[in-house]
């Protein structure tokens, strides 16, 4: 196993306390672990419901309406 040294400001060690507090943690690398975990969970989860949301937004735009891609472009 791996393993990690870094400083940190005090502040980030007491919030990293209390995420082991609040979440039942045995200790900080388990703190970490767990941050690691919920980033990628997260971010998984967060890029799903983007799509989602662009899948909706695409459903209302009526694209017959929409001026040509030259007509868009003409003043660039």
């Amino acid at each position: 196993m791996a393993s990690l040294f870094f400083k940190v400001d005090e502040k980030i060690v007491k919030e990293l306390d209390l995420i082991k507090e609040q979440e039942g943690l045995g200790n900080r690398t388990a703190v970490f672990t767990f941050l690691v975990k919920s980033y990628f969970l997260n971010k998984k989860g967060s890029l799903k419901d983007s799509i989602n949301l662009l899948k909706t937004l695409l459903d209302r735009v009526d694209v017959s309406k929409l001026p040509s891609a030259e007509e868009q472009l003409k003043d660039l």
